[in-house]
Order: structure tokens, then sequence, then C-alpha cells
């Protein structure tokens, strides 16, 4: 009987004791998870991001980099670059250009090829209507001089505004004309009766780096011609690229 009676004792104890029954704590192991877990979670919240850690964040070397001041004495329009049939925009590196031509250019393999010429170049201003001035680059390249033929690139300026481009092939056909050192462009040609052919592409692209309309040995004009399409199977599509110093006066 005392035995019996100390087992039913200690059964009633384990049931009127608060660590056991419907109010005990969870197992150890489940403790450990939940304790685990809790843990993860916490960890995660404050754990960096990567803007916090650095990352994702723009350093130094990353900053914009400065525009490229390009000496331009004229305004070009917004919407030159969609004229027609020859499209004016800036771009380039003032002083980079050199003056050449690359006649009759063809793709290849991807890449673009031509009959490339050394050529010269001078620069002159001209009257033009309602009190506007053509500033005309003559470029002379070194392949054409038995044609007699060189380019012309012309910026009419009206109030400080480019308000017309164009491109010309301009050759003597005029045999009495002797062969000369003096370079001389188709207002030259006008000026002393001597015969002239000049053909205009159809299509191309200017693209100007130093633009100065002003007569002076400080003035420096540079840029290129891109795709020029001509009709002359000698010529065909151009690439043209002019470096000048200085700038004649008008009627000089």
């Amino acid at each position: 009987m005392s035995v019996l009676f100390a087992v039913l004792l200690a059964a009633t104890a384990a049931a009127q004791n608060p660590m056991y029954g419907a109010n005990a704590p969870p197992a150890a192991s489940t403790e450990t998870v939940t304790a685990s877990t809790a843990a993860v979670s916490a960890s995660t919240s404050t754990a960096p991001t990567d803007e916090t850690a650095g990352r994702g964040f723009k350093v130094g070397g990353d900053a914009p980099k400065p525009k490229l001041a390009r000496p331009l004495h004229a305004v070009i329009h917004k919407d030159a670059v969609d004229w027609e049939p020859l499209g004016l925009r800036v771009g380039g590196v003032p002083g980079a250009a050199e003056n050449a031509a690359a006649l009759k250019v063809v793709k290849v393999k991807g890449r673009m090829k031509g009959e490339n010429s050394k050529a010269r170049s001078v620069a002159r201003l001209h009257k033009g209507k309602k009190d506007s001035v053509w500033l005309v680059i003559s470029l002379y390249p070194k392949s054409l001089e038995r044609r007699r033929t060189h380019f012309e690139l012309r910026f009419r300026v009206f109030e400080g505004f480019v308000e017309d481009v164009e491109a010309a092939a301009v050759t003597v056909t005029d045999r009495r004309r002797q062969k000369s050192d003096r370079l001389l462009d188709s207002w030259d040609l006008r000026d002393q009766a001597i015969e002239y052919e000049s053909e205009r592409p159809g299509s191309g692209q200017f693209v100007v780096a130093e633009l100065d309309p002003r007569p002076g040995s400080s003035a420096r004009n540079s840029g290129r011609l891109e795709k020029a399409e001509f009709a002359h199977k000698d010529l065909g599509f151009v690439n043209l690229s002019w470096s000048v110093r200085g700038l004649k006066a008008l009627g000089k």
C-alpha cells in the first residue's frame, strides 16, 4: 500500500507543477530552432545593402567628362543636322583634322575603303545675298591635280547664324588656262572668266569642329564632309577633311 500511495502522490504533484502539461514550454530542440530563425531575421534586416556598403554609387572616376569646347563663331541651328541634301552638325576635335580626301569610298568586309590623297586648302570669304557672306573652304587633293578638280565646302552666314551649306566638285575646263600655284575657287574663276564645271553631291553630312567666318590670321576652321555622293565615276562617295588657319577678307 505504501508503494501504491507513493506513485499516486507523485502523479498528483506532476499534474499541479506548472513546468508540465498544457503550460509547459516547448521542447529544447524547438526553442533552439525558433531562436535561430529570429537571429537570421534580425541579421537580414540590419545587414548593409549594396548602396550602404558603397556599391551601386558612382565613384569619382565615373563622373561625367567635361564637354569638349569647340570654337564656333557662328550659330548652327539644331535642325541643321536634318538639312537636305547636306546635313550639318557639330563634332570632332578642334585642330585634329588634316587636309585630305578619300575618293570612291566603298565598304569592304565591314570597313570603309577609298583612294586616299593629301590635299592643300585655303579659306576665303565671299559676299552673298542680303548682307550674308559665304565662308568657302577650298580643298585641292593631289590625286585630282591632273583633272584640275578641287572641292569647295561652303557655309552661308547671316547675322551670326549658319543659314545654308553647299559642297561642290569644281573642274576647270578652260584649256587656255595654264596651271598655276595660286589656289583659285569658283568665285575667282568667274571673276577671271575662266570656264569650269561644277557638280554637287546628292547627299552627305558636314561635321565641324571649328568655324570662324571672321577675317584674319587667327581664324580657325576645321571639320569633315562624310559620305558625299557624287555622280561622276572618278569621285563616287567622297570623304573630305580640312584644317585651315587664317581667312582672307572679302575681295582678297
